[in-house]
């Protein structure tokens, strides 16, 4: 079976995290730099980072929220069956990443010092704008080091990518983190959208995850809060829908 999953905030923090989480994965996917298309897909995660990271403190956010689920975790002590040590490791990563992110210096902060991603990001918002004679330093950047002891441009373009991913390095492991272990908290269970619609309680969760036939056809959409959520499948072409069976994971 052809499956589909999908992943939805119930409250603006997670939605933060999962738009960083999904910029640095289309970072990593285009940091080889082979072609142009990949170099533009790879500016394009990092300039859109930059650009959520201005907007809100995901240093300040991460770290609370980091704290809270540590606290939530620790309680987990008296549990029968609990892995103490695996905890105990989990609290202390936790307890870390908490302590070091407040202290750490704004993601992206050092990017505006960089002449050439300064020059590079102006003119990603205008249509069109990355045209050699708007930006004659993109091409020139594209085609180093070809005279520098026979280096490949490629690999060159490889170690500038991984130096400005390594600025983001610690970010990148306190979002993972936190996502991975509110992703562990639930289990998949299948129900019944009856009609194509599907609610119940959110019970203080923070994010949904659903898993669906792609033959299905259709699409979800979620509306609701951290106390209650709503589902409504929507069909891809003009088709009516009946009721769908789906897996859901309250995180």
């Amino acid at each position: 079976m052809n499956t589909i999953s999908y992943e939805f905030p119930l409250n603006e923090k997670c939605r933060t995290y999962l738009r960083v989480d999904n910029l640095f994965a289309q970072m990593q996917a285009n940091q080889a730099m082979a072609e142009t298309g990949q170099s533009l897909a790879f500016f394009k995660a990092l300039f859109d980072f930059m650009e959520l990271a201005e907007r809100c403190d995901i240093r300040g956010d991460l770290s609370k929220d980091m704290e809270r689920l540590r606290l939530k975790m620790q309680s987990w002590r008296e549990r029968p069956g609990v892995d103490i040590p695996k905890l105990d490791a989990l609290c202390a990563e936790l307890q870390q990443q908490a302590y070091l992110l407040p202290r750490s210096s704004r993601p992206g902060s050092r990017f505006k010092e960089d002449k050439f991603l300064g020059a590079l990001r102006q003119r990603f918002v205008i249509p069109g704008g990355l045209c050699p004679f708007d930006v004659p330093i993109f091409p020139l950047w594209l085609a180093q080091p070809q005279a520098w002891r026979q280096a490949q441009p490629q690999a060159w373009r490889q170690a500038q990518a991984q130096t400005w991913l390594g600025e983001l390095k610690l970010l990148q492991t306190a979002n993972t983190l936190l996502l991975d272990l509110w992703r562990e908290q639930g289990s998949f269970q299948t129900v019944t959208a009856k009609c194509a619609f599907y609610q119940d309680a959110a019970e203080g969760c923070e994010l949904l995850r659903l898993t669906l036939d792609a033959e299905l056809g259709c699409y979800p959409t979620v509306s609701g809060h951290r106390s209650r959520f709503a589902i409504r499948f929507l069909p891809l072409a003009d088709q009516r829908l009946g009721d769908i069976h789906f897996e859901l994971a309250r995180c």
